[in-house]
This record gives C-alpha cells, sequence and structure tokens, in this order.
C-alpha cells in the first residue's frame, strides 16, 4: 500500500486549498459580471421632422425625478458639453435667458423638492425664447447607488428632441443602466451616467437622417 509522506501531503493539501479558492474568485466575477443589467428604448417617427445640419438647440434642465440632488444639473450640464462635441447642431446655452426660474444655475440654489424640470411646453417656450430651432429636453429617474453585493451604481435617464417651431417630437429615448455588482467592482456613479447619456446621445444621432445645411443666421 502506497502512503503519502508528511510533506507530499502538506503540498496536495496546499495545491487543494489554492485551487478551491481560485474556483470561489472565479464564481463570484461570473456572479457579478451577471448583475449587471441595460435597457435602451428608442424611436423615431416615421413623419418626424429632419434637423438641418447646424440647427440651433436648447439643451434645457432636465427634470431631476432621482434621489441625488444634484443629477438633474449633472446630467444636463454634461448634455451640453456633448452635444457641443457631436457637432451636429450649433447649441445655445439656456443660461442666457433672463428669467432667473428658468436658468440652468437657478438649480442649484432652489429647494430639491423645487427642481422640477422642462415639460415640453415649458421647453418650447425657452427655444422660442432664444430664438433655437429645435430644444432637448429630459428627465433622470435613477441616479445613485443600489445595495446589492456590495454598492452598485444605476442611472436611468430619458431624452426628447422638440422642433420649437410647432413641438413635434423628433426623437425620443430612455435608457436604463445597472453597473457590475462583483466584488471588485467600484464603478462610479458619474462615470456611469456620462456613459448613459453619450450613448443615448450616439443613439439619437445615430437615429436621424443626415439633414440639410441649416439656413444661415440673419443679421438683426
Amino acid at each position: 500500500m502506497h502512503t503519502l509522506s508528511r510533506s507530499n501531503f502538506q503540498r496536495a493539501n496546499h495545491r487543494s486549498d489554492w485551487n478551491a479558492l481560485w474556483l470561489i474568485g472565479l464564481c463570484g466575477l461570473f456572479a457579478g459580471a451577471g448583475c449587471a443589467t441595460r435597457t435602451l428604448s428608442a424611436a423615431r417617427p416615421s413623419d418626424a421632422p429632419i434637423p438641418a445640419n447646424g440647427a440651433s438647440l436648447v439643451v434645457v434642465p432636465f427634470e431631476n425625478l432621482s434621489h441625488n440632488r444634484n443629477a438633474g444639473l449633472i446630467l444636463t450640464d454634461l448634455a451640453t458639453t456633448l452635444v457641443y462635441i457631436q457637432d451636429r447642431f450649433r447649441v445655445i446655452e439656456v443660461s442666457r435667458m433672463q428669467d432667473a426660474e428658468i436658468r440652468l444655475r437657478q438649480l442649484e440654489v432652489s429647494p430639491w423638492e423645487n427642481q422640477a424640470g422642462m415639460n415640453t411646453a415649458s421647453a418650447v417656450r425657452v427655444g422660442e425664447a432664444l430664438a433655437a430651432d429645435w430644444v432637448l429636453a429630459g428627465s433622470v429617474g435613477e441616479y445613485g447607488f443600489v445595495d446589492g453585493f456590495g454598492e452598485t451604481a444605476n442611472v436611468g435617464m430619458t431624452l426628447r428632441l422638440v422642433r420649437v417651431e410647432d413641438g413635434a417630437v423628433a426623437w425620443a429615448g430612455s435608457l436604463s443602466r445597472r453597473a457590475a455588482c462583483g466584488a471588485f467592482s467600484e464603478e462610479s456613479v458619474h462615470r456611469l451616467g456620462h456613459q448613459v447619456l453619450r450613448e443615448l446621445l450616439d443613439a439619437l444621432m445615430r437615429d436621424l437622417p443626415p439633414g440639410e445645411p441649416a439656413a444661415p443666421e440673419t443679421a438683426p
């Protein structure tokens, strides 16, 4: 009968311990990856108007329905920057409005419960006041962390592209994402918010047919 020496037994037992730890870690990674979710809905009506290339656009303050006090402000500012970068529209800053009630920075000092964003009718009025062709409106439904295997970043929002002339919606989209919730996932909610907004705006630009060049601005 063969017998294991004490040293051989210890080496075999050590290898078994490492194999068990490796399998536990691998299972944890797969379980964590399974927590990530993504739900995207976007559509452009078949008869929707097509924005001209270089048409003027205002990003109006997003309605904040999340538990994060500054979520609407953060994503409105970010959306304005991303639309600048995409270069399909000529962006007009909403902060040019004289009415303090609808200036973007007013949201920083308003009580949380009064941080209502723009519905379509209000957004169109802002666009008219700034002589814009289009407005980008939206709402933030989720912006924060949810409990799971550690805290998990979670962001959800909607966007609408609206023509100022008649209030026609040319495109609408909604995206909700939850980050991976594994033990090694420490994704920032701000980084996830950037990804969500960029993906929504990319979908918007992808869904829009090529437009004609915008008419040149007339001198006042």
